[in-house]
């Protein structure tokens, strides 16, 4: 201790004192950049011949969710990456060349950092976001394919709007993948040119302003966000009634019932883990008591929650059958997954009224109804879907109509439908296919801003809280 100065202070003023003994300078050849472009940073007024690191500040992002179920919104947290390690040259210089990975928009440090932590020189970096579109010509019905990079994570620039022919289809945004976001937009007619263009708000609608008087500057910062696409004829009849590939997944043990397990050695499982309703699956047990019955129960999830009902697992009975252990406590048995609401189905087995063990089935969507699939103006077009989830990111597709938002659907309520959607919608249009497209939606979100509620969510193939979510496409075609 020196001056009657404490130690943690002797030990920040020595800090300082190395700091500007050995500050130096960075110089970046752009404040301003894209990802994918090549930035080159220059270091100087360095000690000479030392090895340093370049860390790059920025952020992680996901969807803030309660009990997989509730949304809260868009959460960030900051994140460090080192992105190269340089050493000077006699002169205390170096240059670094840097290819801007996939990340966020917005402001980033660069930091010089020496091996025992001590930043030595930094500079700022702005990545703007920008928009490409993957093809310019698309059969009727089939799709194009727009991807933004470095989006969000600032509430204005984390909710991007796409429109067609000047009619707001919905949203996308980065909040996951590092500011990366895909949208694929439907080929609709009358085959020949149309515009694709994308927008920028926090409220969820385009700002007309955006690319003339926007305080934030233009959408892409310059780069291309209106195309001109053609439409063509197909070369066959398009798909009528269809869902985007779905994957495996496995149930979520937070959506179970409480079921006490604890003093029981039975395990219960069930293969395949997911699929649709209609689905062959085979339902095994070890562990049970030999020789036994055992009830399998099948559970579906009951309530309303714009009733106030809360929504918890209940109990559906002769829904599954009921087997026989042998003489090793097992059993397997060959079952058809009932159309039910989406989301984790829970499966319990119960020996003599008690339940013993708990397994899951993720239960995805299907298109159980489509038709006609043809017909005059003014036909009613029957729709029943089925596996509709019943958490908020999932319960609500949204409906669009030759790319025209038109309104959603529930996949929940507090009697036994089955789990089935059904509606009707009028055929309208010119004579000629027409496409109706039911996207993923946030039902309902905690935060405010950006407004992503009740809107289609486009980027829901890389970008959708939870689960990987699909589409429902089909295609009517209007006769004369």
């Amino acid at each position: 201790m020196s001056d009657g100065l404490s130690s943690d202070l002797e030990d920040t003023l020595q800090q300082h004192r190395r700091g500007s003994d050995t500050a130096g300078t960075l110089v970046v050849s752009d404040d301003e950049t894209y990802v994918g472009d090549t930035l080159t940073f220059n270091g100087r007024n360095l000690p000479a011949n030392e090895r340093y690191e370049l860390q790059w500040q920025t952020t992680d992002g996901r969807w803030g969710v309660l009990e997989a179920n509730e949304v809260v919104g868009a959460q960030y947290h900051p994140r460090t990456e080192t992105i190269a390690t340089v050493r000077t040259d006699g002169n205390g210089a170096f240059d670094e060349t840097w290819t801007v990975e996939q990340d966020y928009g917005g402001s980033h440090r660069v930091e010089v950092v020496e091996t025992d932590g001590t930043t030595v020189a930094s500079a700022s970096v702005t990545i703007l976001p920008h928009f490409e579109l993957g093809n310019t010509t698309a059969q009727l019905g089939e799709f194009f394919t727009i991807t933004g990079y470095g989006i969000g994570p600032n509430v204005v620039t984390n909710n991007y709007q796409v429109a067609w022919d000047n009619g707001n289809m919905g949203f996308m945004t980065g909040v996951m993948n590092r500011g990366t976001a895909t949208a694929r937009i439907r080929a609709v007619g009358p085959p020949g040119k149309h515009v694709l263009q994308v927008w920028r708000n926090y409220r969820g609608v385009p700002y007309l302003q955006n690319n003339t008087q926007s305080p934030y500057g233009p959408v892409a910062g310059g780069r291309q966000s209106q195309w001109t696409v053609e439409v063509t004829e197909p070369d066959a009849e398009p798909r009528t009634a269809w869902l985007d590939d779905r994957l495996d997944e496995n149930p979520i043990s937070i959506h179970y019932p409480d079921v006490d397990t604890d003093g029981s050695d039975a395990e219960l499982s069930i293969t395949p883990s997911s699929g649709q309703p209609g689905t062959t699956a085979f339902i095994s047990g070890e562990q049970f008591p030999p020789n036994e019955e055992v009830d399998l129960i099948w559970y579906r999830h009951e309530g309303h929650r714009v009733k106030g009902i809360p929504i918890t697992p209940e109990p559906i009975p002769d829904r599954l059958p009921t087997v026989t252990t042998d003489d090793e406590g097992t059993f397997q048995t060959e079952i058809t997954i009932p159309a039910s609401e989406g989301s984790t189905r829970p499966i319990t087995a119960a020996v003599d009224g008690e339940e013993i063990a708990i397994t899951g089935f993720m239960m995805q969507p299907s298109i159980e109804t489509f038709s006609p699939t043809s017909g005059p103006v003014g036909t009613t077009i029957e729709i029943e879907l089925s596996g509709v989830g019943w958490p908020i990111y999932e319960n609500a597709p949204y409906f669009l109509y030759d790319n025209k938002p038109l309104g959603y659907v529930c996949g929940l309520s507090d009697d036994d439908g089955g789990g089935i959607v059904r509606l009707e919608l009028p055929a309208t249009g010119q004579p000629g296919w027409h496409f109706i497209d039911a996207y993923p939606c946030i039902f309902e979100m905690q935060e405010d801003e950006p407004d992503f509620e009740l809107r289609p969510h486009l980027s829901y193939l890389d970008n959708h809280p939870v689960r990987p979510m699909p589409a429902y496409h089909m295609a009517f075609k209007i006769e004369e």
